[in-house]
This record gives C-alpha cells, structure tokens and sequence, in this order.
C-alpha cells in the first residue's frame, strides 16, 4: 500500500497522507491520520490550534506568570522551544535547576510548614519535559499512566506510571480530593468528558510548582485562584469550562477552584497544541510506501542510528511504548518505567544536595512494597528501585533555539550533550572491553564534571553506587559500539524533533464580544 506525499514537499498535514494498515505481529490501526486528534488549525497559523475552552484555560494557566512575585509561569521551566525544558543554556551548563520567583528567599521566609529544598531558592533536579507525556488519541487517553508496581496494567518487570522523575505524582492524588466533579452543580455534567484528564499530569500540576517556595511561590490556593481571576480571561474560561463560575471568596472555593486548574493543565498538554507528532520522523514515516525501515526520508546515518537503537545498542529496552521496530506512528520513547542508569552525581546543582535516590522513597510514602512483583529470584534483591529515576520520552530530546545551545541531560542534568550520554551508555563500564577500547577509565575522585571528565576520558562513579539494579554492567555500558555508530545513534534520535514549536497564547479576546456602549 503505498501512502506517500510529493517528494521534497513537507505535507502541512502529515495525517492526511495516512490510510489504515495492518504492521505484522501488532494491534495498530492507524485511521486516515497519523496522530487521529480532532482539532484543526483555525487560521493559517500553523502552531494556533483550536482548543476546546478546559484546554485554552489550560494553556493560559501554563504560560500565565502566576507566581509571587509576578515573574515565572509553568512555562519558564518547560520551555516550548526546548521541548519542554530549561532554555537558559548558561543555566543549563552549570546549576541546571532552575531558580525560582523569588530569587532572595532566605530561609526566615518560609511559612510555618513550608520546606526549603536547598540552599539556594532553586529546585534540585532538571525539569524533566512536559511534552508527549499523555496525549488524546481518538478521544482516549494514552502514555502515562497511574503508578503501579511491577507487572500490574501496562508494567513490566519494573514498576511504571507517576510524573516527577521520582513518580510521586502517583495519578490519584487530584481524584481522591473529590473535589473536581460537584453533584449539586454543573460541574458534574462534565465527569465523563474531562475524567479522561485526572492522572498523573492533573497531579503534577496540583503538587503543586504554584505553592513551592522555590518554583512560583505562592502562599495559598487563595492566591493562586485570586491571580487567575484577576486576568481577562480567567473567569470567563474558567465558566465555559466547568459551567460553574470562578469564585475565590473562601479557602473550599479556591480548593476546588485549585483542583480544577491541575486537570485544565492536563488537558492543554494532552492536547495536539503540546503534542504535534511532526518530527522528521513522523513526516518520513508517513510518506513511505510501506512505513518500515530504511526510509526513504532518512540518511544512512539515521537509518543506520534506527537499526541500532532496536539492536546492538538496545535502546528500546527502555525507549520504547509501542512495539519492537519503531514504525509505530504514536511511540514515545519510553516505558515509564524506572532505572538506575549509574548517572555521576552533579555537585554543580544548587547547595550541592545528595544525590536523589529516585523511586524508592515516593514507595514507601505510598505504602507500597518496593520488592513486590519483581521477578529476580533468587537473587532476592531488596529495597530494588534506590537510585531509579523514569525514563524520559526521547521525543524533541535535541530541541533548541540554536546550534550553540546547552541542554542537559538526565535526571540531575550532568551531561550536556545527546554525544556525551550515548558514549556514557556505550562505555560507563570502565572494566568492559567498550570501555578499554576506547581507553575509558574510571575518574579520580577530584574530576567531577562532565567538561573534566571528557577531558580526561574517564567516567566518575555513579552518584548512587549501590543500587541493587544498577544497569552498568548488565544492560548499558559495555555495548561494543564504534564511535561512527554512536554519531549513528545521535543522527537517530535528532530525527525525533517537531518540526514546530508550541506559541504562547494571543491576547485573549472574549467569546462574550458584549457592544460597545450606546450600540445595541
């Protein structure tokens, strides 16, 4: 079946290229489009989608600085144009975390009860991409799921689900409030629409980045309800969405008001807006004529990075959503799962903070067991998920504003580079044969930075050496490959940028357009 656009041409809707099909071995049917979202664009501007209106109110709530001061928005740590992350390089390249709205908060700030998490008014860890995290695909939605332990739903041999690198945005925080659907208002007539929204998104956004002291440092849920409804737009798309009207008089309203806000923000990045599928890939897939591998749109070098990603290397171990040869038209790169890759601590992070330990505690708070499920006997591994952080999403894993733009990588952002982390996979197993072939050595304890230790062509020790389930040594850092076949694999994954990046939202314009007076 042939399913191919002109040659040379971007198609401006990759979807309309798609017909159904069958791939050998897998459940897929992939109808009339490539990604089946129901939106179109309302103008000629490509990146302007027509959003349902609990999806704008979610959008302008990402991108609106609701912060105290009135300086950092949802949208200053997961930056469009850098594929949901930091885009301050210099920032990148040495603290990584990201400072919050209050820059000088001194510990004598904090409200009784309030935590401060380093020494400096910043976060600990990279923001990890809000991009391609759960999406809507004819109606449903897919991706990221609930926490659950190994070999419950969509789980393998590791537990999977939860936002945060460290899951504790479980998927049910937002839903056990009760708070989002009210029988005795109108509210309750949206339940089977928006339930589709409460998960892990909805309970990331509730943690909440608005409250943190060292994100956008708001005081209360009043605050934050009180700011929203002082803009243009926040009362009138706040009643399209719910039915209901904006109020913020008492701490109950402004808590349900709060609650409905995370599943706003859930529903914008679910949407087609946050979620384009128009990487090169996309576009070379769509226009082949049996959507397999080689492509006809990529080089050698990616084909070549494509075969061994699903190879030798074996990146779809983790890298992976939907099936074993990556011609699925909606695969994420990910399983959502957690590992301990064996990542070299940053001391470079705000107030130098011990390293995160990852999955395990996030378990223990949910008074789940950390060793339940786990198929290893009889190695009998205990407390298995110290040091295991999720797997991120490789999609726009090398989005950014221009060629000389630092982004991190991995959980506390030690890398700064897609080149350095590949040879990290390849040869962090200083006693394998990849890494003697290379001349790879283990780094004296004085070379802590990725700069230092490329320079010295060493590796430093993870930053959690006894993890029970470190991947150094069983499934990462002795791959054998060359160093034309991790070029090979950094051609590949840069074939996983958009093509466009998300706008932050035009001047809101009211749906109401009352007249002006003395016009009737």
């Amino acid at each position: 079946m042939t399913m191919q656009a002109s040659k040379g041409r971007q198609p401006d809707n990759v979807s309309a290229y798609l017909k159904p099909m069958q791939i050998i071995g897998t459940s897929v049917l992939v109808i009339s489009m490539l990604f089946s979202f129901s939106s179109q664009a309302k103008n000629s501007n490509e990146n302007d989608y027509d959003l349902q209106p609990i999806e704008e109110l979610g959008k302008r709530l990402f991108f609106e600085n609701i912060s105290d001061p009135n300086r950092m928005s949802c949208a200053t740590c997961h930056a469009p144009n850098t594929g949901g992350t930091y885009n301050v390089s210099g920032v990148n390249l040495h603290q990584v975390a990201v400072t919050g709205a209050r820059p000088h908060l001194r510990p004598q700030d904090l409200e009784e009860g309030q935590e401060k998490t380093t020494v400096k008014n910043a976060g600990g860890l990279k923001p990890p991409t809000n991009q391609y995290v759960s999406f809507l695909h004819d109606g449903v939605a897919k991706g990221l799921q609930k926490l659950q332990l190994a070999g419950q739903g969509p789980c393998g041999i590791f537990p999977c689900g939860g936002a945060f690198w460290n899951g504790r945005a479980n998927g049910d925080i937002v839903e056990n409030t009760n708070l989002v659907f009210d029988v005795n208002d109108a509210s309750w007539q949206k339940k089977t629409l928006y339930a589709k929204y409460l998960g892990s998104l909805a309970d990331q956004a509730f943690a909440s980045p608005f409250l943190n002291p060292v994100e956008q440092n708001h005081k209360s849920k009043e605050d934050v309800c009180s700011q929203v409804e002082s803009t243009k737009w926040g009362k009138e798309l706040y009643y399209l969405s719910w039915g209901v009207g904006l109020s913020c008089q008492s701490a109950a309203e402004s808590a349900t008001a709060f609650a409905r806000f995370a599943v706003a923000l859930a529903a914008w990045q679910m949407s087609e807006d946050n979620n384009r599928f128009n990487s090169k890939r996309d576009i070379a897939l769509a226009e082949d004529d049996n959507q397999q591998f080689p492509l006809t749109g990529f080089t050698n070098l990616e084909n070549e990075g494509h075969d061994l990603f699903y190879g030798q290397a074996g990146c779809a171990f983790c890298h992976n959503s939907n099936g074993a040869n990556g011609t699925h038209p909606l695969e994420r790169y990910t399983d959502d799962s957690y590992h301990a890759i064996g990542v070299p601590r940053n001391y470079e992070l705000p107030g130098s903070p011990l390293p995160d330990i990852g999955l395990h505690p996030t378990l223990l708070d949910l008074g789940l067991n950390p060793n339940a499920n786990l198929p290893f006997p009889p190695f009998n591994v205990q407390n298995a998920f110290i040091g295991a952080h999720k797997t991120p999403t490789l999609r726009n894993v090398d989005k950014r504003p221009g060629k000389g733009f630092t982004k991190a990588y991995a959980h506390n952002g030690w890398f700064k580079s897609l080149e350095s982390i590949v040879h990290f996979y390849n040869t962090s197993d200083v006693d394998g044969q990849t890494a003697a072939d290379f001349g790879v050595i283990r780094c004296p304890a004085s070379i802590v930075t990725e700069k230092e230790a490329l320079a010295n062509n060493c590796w430093p020790a993870p930053e959690v050496p006894d993890a029970p389930l470190l991947t150094i040594g069983a499934v990462t850092g002795d791959l054998g490959l060359t160093a034309h076949e991790e070029a090979a694999l950094v051609a590949y994954m840069k074939t996983l940028t958009d093509t466009t990046t998300v706008e932050p939202p035009k001047p809101y314009k009211s749906t109401s357009n009352p007249p002006k007076k003395g016009k009737k």
